[in-house]
């Protein structure tokens, strides 16, 4: 057991130290650096306790206070990705079952020293109320998380994978509870046997977490390295020093303004400011309470394309999906009124951009768009 415990404590530092230094500070990784953590002190405990303790019925018996945040950490981890402007801060009142449980611990621990032997009625009451609620915490919790995620349509798939991969070994790690209840009660006497495999199975468990983070984490890496890059890097073994340097100006705006676009972007998206025809930078830094200059670096450096790019692209989407519903709803169509409702400002521009970006005027798309929805009807 104690080998199961040193490599996951490794991990739990590997760990640790790629999600303190290579990725960004945002609040969600924080969470995952908080639960990095506590599963690096939890196994640190444990290790200590095989090691120093003899006495048995606390090496097997005594619930460490620790695992109770398991459960809350991964929920905020999910509140965090699914619900904008969420503020970790509001739902400080889920740790309070960790401080009581600190608490309880340390308190039971010292009687324990103070006496200088294990009272094993003290240690059954304390075992008893901590296991109802680490097994309450970490069932609830997780299965929310998991529900949570279910509904919700715009988290990326490697947030969901992880999310609910660590959810799934938390409750695994509650279900394990039971079965060792409903062992010990048919089997008592190997108590010490049933015990040992049971806490091996949740530490790997742990390890478990910890190597599935450090995926994410690499995962996370790697998508930032540009397309073109990874290419060349498989083809011929080097990259080149120009496309060395767009990578790492790649990764230092993604560093720099990651965070920001994604405000920005959701804004200008749900608030459809792009169907103003006058909007300009200015009034964009206004909507968004983001200074323009920002804006305008965001957009330049990080995006790679103009302020009016940028918002055009928009617009002909919009444009794009009012045609699919004209040609469902089977209703004419006026493609000025709808560039104007789109936002444009002219006839003129409409039909530039929309050449520029689509390929096609918005005639020829028309047809095309018309033409295979009649096919799809008479498929």
């Amino acid at each position: 057991m104690q080998y199961i415990i040193i490599i996951g404590a490794f991990q739990a530092v590997v760990a640790l130290w790629l999600l303190q230094f290579r990725e960004r500070k945002t609040s969600s990784n924080y969470l995952f650096i908080f639960l990095i953590s506590a599963i690096a002190v939890h196994l640190t405990i444990k290790f200590v306790i095989f090691t120093f303790v003899p006495d048995q019925s606390i090496r097997l018996q005594m619930n460490t206070f620790i695992s109770v945040c398991y459960g809350p950490l991964i929920y905020l981890y999910t509140l965090s990705k699914t619900k904008k402007s969420f503020s970790v801060g509001r739902k400080w009142y889920l740790f309070i079952p960790l401080f009581i449980l600190m608490i309880a611990y340390f308190t039971v621990s010292c009687v324990f020293i103070i006496l200088n032997r294990v009272d094993e009625k003290l240690l059954y009451l304390y075992n008893t109320s901590s296991l109802v609620l680490l097994f309450a915490i970490n069932l609830y919790y997780p299965l929310k998380s998991i529900l949570i995620i279910n509904k919700s349509k715009s988290l990326e798939r490697i947030e969901f994978n992880i999310i609910k991969r660590i959810s799934v070994c938390i409750l695994m790690m509650e279900c394990i509870l039971v079965f060792t209840k409903i062992a010990l009660f048919f089997y008592p006497e190997k108590i010490q046997e049933i015990n040992v495999l049971i806490r091996s199975v949740s530490y790997f468990l742990l390890l478990v977490i910890c190597l599935l983070i450090i995926k994410k984490n690499i995962s996370t890496e790697l998508r930032k390295v540009p397309e073109n890059t990874t290419k060349k890097t498989l083809e011929s073994g080097y990259i080149d020093i120009d496309t060395e340097t767009r990578f790492l100006n790649t990764m230092d705006y993604e560093l720099k303004f990651g965070e920001l676009w994604q405000k920005m972007d959701e804004i200008v998206k749900q608030q459809q400011l792009f169907r103003n025809c006058d909007l300009n930078l200015d009034e964009l830094a206004s909507k968004t309470k983001i200074n323009k200059y920002q804006i305008s670096e965001m957009l330049n450096g990080y995006k790679n394309k103009p302020f009016y790019r940028y918002i055009n692209e928009y617009r002909i989407e919009y444009f794009k999906n009012r045609v699919e519903n004209t040609i469902q709803k089977n209703e004419n169509i006026n493609f000025l009124s709808l560039a104007y409702e789109a936002g444009f400002k002219s006839k003129s521009s409409f039909n530039r951009y929309f050449k520029e970006i689509i390929g096609k005027t918005p005639s020829e798309y028309y047809k095309t768009s018309l033409k295979n929805s009649l096919k799809l009807q008479v498929d």
